[in-house]
């Protein structure tokens, strides 16, 4: 009987070669300069283009369409580009000195010389330097309760304990004039390790020079007091509390959430939260009836493992002990 032919194993490494053996040849290479066209948008703000910035090439993509290229600016360039650019980048978290997947039909080869680039018209920069901040977007509210430019990221915690101190003083006074007491919200809390929720009542904010001589964690931000449905008077994060989505304390309370970091909200996940929760404001505890039909299931086969592999000498005298 014949021998059947063993199937040839190909690597991967062939098979890449053999793949991009059919995708068209980059012309430049890793550390060739090139230089942009002139019709090149800024990532995708269409009126702030890029023509003439220079850039070393520092990875090559080949693929179907055409090769990409990923690109580091020159240090000429950036030191020639309006400020703008950096700006709008870090507001969407982008890396300003370099750009990503370049079409090879967007660049051509740097002949060399200085670098000259066409600055942005005024009336583009105006644009965004000094368009009017949206209330309905939450990060230009924030902008608006510190006093900052469009442009300018809000100031944030973690510059310092006397900075820190500053900020949450600030944002304290704003949520105090602008909050009415009381309202309700739902506290999201840890008890046994697990997440557990219940009903509360905010009844004020509490100063945060009173918070840290009370011994409150003032690295948790500002504390609220309330009365849950339990009738225990709380002191809570404020970060850790909910409010009904189309209220405005929700509006105010999840900027603030948004600041310094707090659990997600939603509408939904509210009317869920409160439909888990019974009479007393506490989450209702799960049904234990399985964990206890897997636990006397336990206790079962372990009583087999000892009758079986310790027991089994003695079972004609033991028996009738089980």
């Amino acid at each position: 009987m014949p021998k059947k032919k063993r199937r040839k194993v190909i690597s991967r490494k062939k098979l890449k070669e053999k793949r991009l053996a059919n995708y068209p040849i980059p012309i430049y290479s890793v550390g060739d300069l090139v230089q942009i066209n002139d019709d090149v948008m800024y990532f995708d703000w269409n009126d702030l283009l890029i023509g003439d910035w220079v850039g070393e090439v520092t990875k090559v993509h080949r693929n179907q369409e055409g090769p990409q290229y990923d690109v580091r600016w020159t240090d000429e360039t950036l030191a020639k580009n309006h400020p703008v650019y950096e700006a709008l980048a870090q507001l969407e978290c982008l890396t300003h000195d370099e750009y990503s997947q370049l079409a090879e039909q967007e660049i051509h080869k740097f002949a060399g010389g200085e670098v000259i680039l066409v600055a942005p018209d005024d009336t583009v920069v105006s644009k965004y330097a000094d368009r009017p901040l949206d209330p309905e977007d939450t990060t230009d509210r924030l902008r608006m309760i510190f006093g900052a430019k469009p442009l300018d990221w809000f100031p944030t915690l973690g510059d310092g304990e006397e900075e820190d101190d500053r900020l949450l003083r600030h944002y304290h006074d704003y949520l105090l004039e602008h909050l009415h007491f009381p309202f309700m919200g739902v506290h999201v809390y840890r008890r046994g390790g697990e997440r557990s929720k219940q009903v509360l009542t905010v009844q004020n904010l509490i100063d945060p020079d009173v918070a840290r001589a009370g011994d409150l964690d003032i690295s948790e931000g500002l504390y609220c007091s309330g009365i849950a449905s339990s009738g225990n008077v709380l002191e809570v994060p404020l970060r850790l509390v909910l409010c009904g989505e189309d209220t405005p304390e929700e509006k105010l309370v999840g900027d603030y959430r948004s600041w310094i970091g707090g659990p997600c909200h939603s509408s939904e996940r509210f009317m869920e939260t409160l439909a888990k929760l019974d009479d007393s404001g506490r989450e209702r505890s799960k049904d234990t009836g399985v964990l206890s039909r897997r636990f006397a299931c336990f206790c079962r086969s372990v009583h087999a493992f000892i009758f079986c592999s310790i027991l089994s000498p003695y079972a004609c005298l033991l028996s009738p002990l089980f």
